[in-house]
């Protein structure tokens, strides 16, 4: 067993087929069922069963996936222990920051870094709440912003801002002319999300469930411009930070605060608490804590 080999069984699994991970890893997908025949063997169990629309875990599947992650991850932290060596900083740097937190608290932390390391590449990966957990367990992020509740088990957790969503809506929409909406008046209106993964979703099923409901969803998508052009063009309304409206004003839609509930939630920084933390790393909290003002 090797850990190329581990690898290729990981990436199978989490792109759900060979050719996927083949493509991922740009190797030919015979090299990559040959390697996990090879470890089948020398386990002596079956690990995957291919299916119609991907490949499905046995029992021993899952037990190395679990201890394959993990085993990735730490070998991952060997490897930036090793390089990461006294004199000017290089190497990647990966970041974890959802969509509603990025520009808002992280454009000016990003051109900062960027401008005092011009030899760290600066990799932002926009993932949802559950995506980055498993991301910074596996150590494809290193360091991340998160939307309160996260694992404290597993992460150290400094909150620095607390934030509330904010409706926004066509200057048509008959609520428009309000100058508050109570969330009850919206349990029949159409909704655009975020992808399911996102926790301002949750805020919004939670309040749905005050009132025995849920929420109807119009529309869904990662990209802040298509949720705004589907808000403007009728589809449906949203809810999104008061700090992003503020901080980028958004022409031809009403933005209106909402009450009974408040849509509130804390942002914290995030490290995972048992891996190595690179200087790279270390610089960039150290950045974000002057610029959030963090003590």
């Amino acid at each position: 067993m090797d850990i190329r080999t581990l690898r290729y069984f990981v990436e199978v699994v989490q792109f759900n087929g060979f050719s996927r991970a083949a493509d991922a890893l740009f190797i030919t997908q015979p090299a990559i069922s040959r390697s996990i025949k090879k470890l089948e063997d020398e386990l002596g169990v079956i690990l995957l069963v291919r299916e119609v629309d991907g490949v499905r875990l046995t029992d021993d599947g899952a037990i190395l996936f679990e201890h394959a992650k993990q085993i990735l991850a730490q070998f991952n932290d060997m490897n930036k222990a090793l390089q990461d060596k006294s004199g000017p900083l290089t190497g990647t740097l990966n970041v974890g920051l959802p969509p509603v937190i990025a520009s808002t608290y992280f454009a000016d932390i990003i051109m900062v870094f960027s401008s005092r390391h011009p030899q760290v590449e600066l990799k932002i990966f926009e993932l949802g709440t559950k995506q980055m957990a498993d991301a910074m367990r596996e150590g494809r992020v290193e360091t991340a912003a998160v939307v309160l509740p996260f694992n404290e088990d597993t992460f150290e957790l400094t909150p620095f801002s607390e934030d509330h969503l904010m409706l926004l809506m066509s200057p048509s929409h008959p609520l428009a002319i309000k100058a508050e909406i109570h969330f009850k008046e919206l349990i029949n209106e159409p909704f655009i999300f975020f992808s399911e993964d996102f926790r301002i979703n949750d805020l919004i099923y939670s309040a749905c469930g005050i009132y025995n409901t849920v929420p109807i969803i119009a529309g869904r998508s990662n990209h802040l411009d298509l949720i705004i052009a589907m808000v403007k063009a009728g589809v449906g309304v949203t809810l999104l930070p008061n700090s992003m409206c503020n901080k980028n004003p958004i022409d031809d839609l009403v933005v209106l605060p909402v009450v009974e509930p408040t849509l509130s939630y804390k942002i914290a920084l995030a490290n995972n608490k048992n891996s190595y933390k690179s200087r790279s790393c270390q610089a960039w909290d150290q950045l974000a804590r002057e610029r959030l003002i963090i003590e």
